[in-house]
């Protein structure tokens, strides 16, 4: 029985030894050139292929070509609005194709209502608000632009879970801010209204604003779904604490505290485990990224967290045994 002791010494030692996540989430490789023109000599210089290759490399010509070859697919639509370098005129213009091409997502419209209050144009922004409120549709495409940089990664000769971990890491959300910065927008709007005296008005733009937070807080990351419950959580600053709020019979300070210890419970969440990403085995964070896409990413850990538990459940009764 005294030969127990060893395995059970090196087993607790692997589970520290692991570092996939510290090798890669600040750090993730681009693809090089050879590696990018073997991806699309293998899948084809379709639009999801050139979008992949070039957020995994970094290249901006790939983005322009499926600028040029694609100008009505909704994803080439979506990335090019984030593009450095586009003149305010360009930009509408793929805003104005994003909304076109995704008729039935509202992001299109918020995106779209964040960029015309930048430009003055209020009553255009009002106007996308009122288009978005009536979509239930809502995607960001995060989801599919990760499998795609994924598949890049795999055709590049990256394990199975490297290949997992760098797509989850490297993958931008640029739409974030924007998004966040939206409400304070609406925000103000409703601000407007009420110092004008139209309450009905104010009072609409900040139930929009509050629908824009929800909708994002059912994201797949758990960064979207903070930044959901803080875009909510200002609309709600605007209004009158004690007023009716939903259909639970909540106030609407009830519903800023419950928004609020949801943001504490995620913070915590991440806080207290973000070490023990860096100890999962790569079968683990296979496991681990494909729970995240299925489930979201805080099930995803709350799962990982319960597998360590029972890891070292096992570990201890065989060190006792």
């Amino acid at each position: 029985m005294q030969g127990t002791a060893q395995p059970v010494a090196a087993n607790l030692q692997n589970l520290k030894s692991t570092n996939l996540w510290a090798r890669f989430k600040d750090n993730a490789p681009k693809l090089n050139a050879e590696q990018v023109e073997a991806y699309l000599k293998a899948n084809g210089r379709k639009a999801s292929s050139l979008l992949a290759a070039y957020r995994t490399s970094g290249d901006a010509a790939l983005l322009t070509e499926a600028m040029e070859k694609y100008p009505n697919d909704p994803q080439v639509a979506f990335e090019a609005i984030f593009a450095k370098d586009l003149s305010p005129e360009q930009r509408r213009q793929w805003l104005n194709a994003f909304e076109q091409n995704a008729p039935d997502n509202p992001l299109a419209n918020y995106l779209s209502a964040r960029d015309y209050f930048e430009a003055g144009q209020t009553d255009q922004a009002i106007q996308e608000l009122l288009a978005a409120s009536d979509k239930r549709q809502f995607t960001d495409y995060t989801l599919s632009r990760r499998q795609d940089d994924e598949e890049a990664y795999l055709a590049a000769g990256y394990s199975t879970a490297e290949a997992k971990v760098i797509a989850s890491s490297q993958v931008l959300l640029p739409q974030l801010a924007q998004l966040k910065q939206l409400g304070v927008q609406m925000v103000d709007l409703a601000n407007s209204y009420r110092h004008s005296g139209d309450d009905a008005s104010a009072q609409a733009v900040l139930q929009m604003a509050a629908g824009l937070g929800q909708s994002y807080s059912a994201g797949d990351c758990a960064i979207s779904h903070l930044v959901g419950l803080a875009i909510e959580r200002i609309a709600l600053s605007a209004m009158d604490a004690d007023s009716p709020y939903g259909n639970a019979g909540h106030t609407v300070q009830q519903q800023r505290d419950l928004l609020t210890q949801q943001k504490i419970e995620i913070a915590t969440l991440f806080a207290e485990n973000e070490s023990l990403l860096e100890t999962l085995s790569d079968q683990d964070w296979i496991s681990y990224i494909d729970r995240d896409k299925s489930f979201g990413e805080e099930a995803a850990l709350r799962w990982a967290v319960e597998q360590r538990k029972l890891s070292r459940a096992a570990l201890e009764t065989l060190a006792i045994i």
